[in-house]
Formats: structure tokens, sequence, C-alpha cells
């Protein structure tokens, strides 16, 4: 029943835990069963033995073959959201366990009372999840996360890339006036994911991404251009009443040369279908998104 199992104790902070995983365990299986076990973002998280010496990709693949590999601890930098969140003192104070570490997927430890301080930090967890998953699923979404793996940072344009995403995402989510609480989420999550982005200098730390004193920030810059683009598109209305039905008038003639270029473009476009009553604005998108939404039902 247990053939092909591999069972690797883990420690993080002031707890030790079972990592169980069928087949082989590589690096990145072996940090996704950590981020889910502690509820802990996989980016920037490093892997440590006995000797306190770090493991990584190379390393671990020769030490997860030992008889006797021991504890592997994990840890995220420091001065991240989640690190500051919680102290080892403060981590889980009120618990009750059978053990020091949990077997499997059991649930030896409970948590019978939640603080303050708990509930930062699993709201941090989830937002940081969320932001992950949305570039995970968009093209382009891989790169931004890789440049940030490797370097600590963002160019600009990884950037700009990156807050397009997550606009596009949150105006088909939310629409194109999304309230104040979505657009602080979102840069919430996005300093937790990635903590090297946050501003040392600011007093929340994501207000270059949106601050809630003045609504300024890449989030909110995006989301007016949206906005902009809509306003555009009614005032380009005409005043003519138009009746539909094929005596209506000269069609225009479908051009491939109109076609947003990128899947990022075209799901700002579709957002904003979604959020818009203007029928000139809804035919103009349609026009423009024709190849790629050809392209998701072929």
């Amino acid at each position: 029943m247990f053939v092909g199992m591999q069972a690797v104790r883990v420690k993080y902070r002031d707890r030790q835990k079972y990592i169980c995983h069928e087949g082989q365990l590589t690096f990145e299986s072996f940090l996704e069963c950590v981020s889910k076990k502690f509820e802990i973002p996989t980016l920037d998280l490093k892997v440590y033995d006995d000797l306190n010496t770090e493991v990584d990709e190379d390393a671990f693949a020769f030490l997860v073959m030992k008889p006797d590999l021991g504890v592997l601890e994990v840890r995220l930098p420091k001065g991240s959201d989640f690190e500051d969140s919680v102290s080892p003192s403060t981590s889980h104070p009120l618990c009750t366990s059978n053990s020091s570490f949990d077997e499997g997927d059991s649930d030896d430890t409970i948590i019978l009372q939640s603080t303050p301080v708990q509930r930062n930090r699993a709201d941090l967890t989830h937002l940081a999840q969320l932001i992950e998953n949305i570039l995970r699923k968009k093209p382009g979404g891989e790169r931004i996360l890789t440049e940030y793996g490797r370097t600590k940072s963002l160019t600009d344009s990884r950037r700009r890339d990156m807050v397009k995403i997550l606009v596009a995402h949150m105006a088909s989510e939310h629409g194109t006036s999304p309230s104040k609480r979505v657009k602080e989420d979102y840069a919430k999550g996005i300093t937790a994911l990635f903590p090297y982005l946050a501003d040392p200098q600011g007093t929340l730390g994501y207000e270059q991404y949106y601050n809630p004193v003045d609504g300024s920030g890449f989030l909110p810059w995006r989301v007016k251009t949206l906005q902009k683009e809509a306003s555009e598109g009614q005032k380009k209305r005409s005043p003519q009443l138009l009746t539909g039905g094929p005596d209506s008038g000269e069609r225009t003639p479908f051009c491939k040369e109109n076609q947003l270029a990128t899947e990022t473009q075209c799901c700002e476009a579709i957002a904003l279908m979604k959020h818009t009553a203007d029928e000139t604005i809804i035919r103009e998108k349609m026009k423009q998104t024709f190849t790629h939404r050809q392209a998701m039902i072929s």
C-alpha cells in the first residue's frame, strides 16, 4: 500500500511535520508540499540540512536518496511579511498535539483559537497565493515569477506586464471600477508574494502599487487606463440610431490587423464588454477579440 511513498521530516520555525509524497520527490514538488503543509508561499523559500548548509535543487536530488537524511529546515527571507507577522513564540499559542510532528496528512495539531497576528498571516498567505495563481495561469506570468526568483527584483517592463495581467484579472472579476478594498488586497498580495518589491521606506510597504491614503499607485493608474478606453469608446458612438439587421447599412469588413496582439489585452477587452452597456464599445471589442475568441472555441 505504501510502495513508492517517500517521507521527509521538515521543520519550519518551531514546528515539525512529515512531508509524504507518492513517487519520486523532486525539489519543486517538495517545496509545493511544504507550502501546503505550513501554509507559506513557495517563492523565496530556502532549505537547510542538519548542518545548517543550504540545499539547492542539485543537492536535494542527492540527499533525498540517503536513508539518514534527518530533518530539513525551511526558512523565509528576513524582512518578509510572513516572517514579520509571526514570531516563533506566538506562532501557535493555543494548540494540542500528540507529537512534535504530523504523520502524512493527519490533523494532529488543532488550533483552538486564532489571534489577530495569525489571522493577518493567514490573510497574507491567501493573497500571495491569489497573485501567484493568477500569474501562473496567464501568458507571461511564468517569466515574471522566474525573473523574480532569479534576481529578487523585476525590471520596469516585467513590472508593467505584471500590473497589466493583474488589472485584467481584477476587471474581469470585479468590473472596471473595483473597490478600494480589492485594489489594496491585490497590492498586499504582490508584496506578500514578492517581499523584495516592498518599499522599505513606506509605512505599509505596498504604497507604490496602491496607496489607500490618496488612491495612487500602479494598479489604480492601470485601472484608469481601462476606464479611459471605455470613455473614449462612448465618445466615438455615432448619434445615428442603429436598428441592427442585414439591411441596417454597410458592415465594416473584418480586418486582421485590428486584432489585439496579446492575451492580456484580450482579457482586458473582454472584461470591458462584461461591464459596459455601451453597444459601440461592445462591437469594437468584439471585432478586436474575434481571433482570440475563435481560438478559444476551436
